[in-house]
């Protein structure tokens, strides 16, 4: 979706249209609503994996890097389908769209895990201590990413 200048030179950025039949309607909730809340959740149980081990490994024997892995993927998956739909975004090519929710997501779930990381080489041992650091700060990071695209949306919406 390109956007449009009216006469005065003013940016005319496209609204968020969703499909007109039901099934589209479906997919696009799904995609852009559900996938990044189940993205974000993700997100948080990964904290919760990194800063406190043998959480996945006693819930899942044999599974637990399985496991792992898809939290990790899923909460690509969720803060990238949340970086391509935004109003801000809109305007711009489906291929920038693409790149830039790629890049935004790969830099917020890594630069995570290195904060997730160092946070646990800082802390005791105290798992329960970890696992509320790990929460603590995902929903943190989450809060302020949020805030930070309501802010660029309300700027060129």
């Amino acid at each position: 979706m390109a956007a449009t200048t009216e006469e005065n030179g003013t940016e005319i950025i496209p609204d968020i249209k969703e499909p007109e039949n039901k099934t589209g309607q479906i997919l696009h909730q799904i995609t852009f609503s559900y996938i990044p809340a189940l993205g974000a959740i993700s997100h948080t149980a990964f904290a919760v994996h990194i800063l406190n081990r043998p959480f996945l490994p006693r819930l899942f024997p044999k599974w637990h890097f399985g496991i792992a892995n898809s939290l990790l993927f899923n909460s690509h998956l969720g803060i990238g389908l949340y970086i391509y739909n935004r109003p801000s975004l809109l305007s711009a090519s489906q291929t920038q769209r693409v790149l830039w929710s790629v890049y935004g997501s790969a830099m917020f779930n890594f630069g995570s895990v290195l904060l997730f990381a160092t946070g646990k080489q800082l802390l005791v041992e105290d798992k329960l201590v970890g696992t509320l650091y790990a929460i603590a700060s995902s929903l943190c990071f989450l809060v302020i990413g949020k805030q930070f695209f309501q802010y660029l949306d309300s700027k060129y919406m």
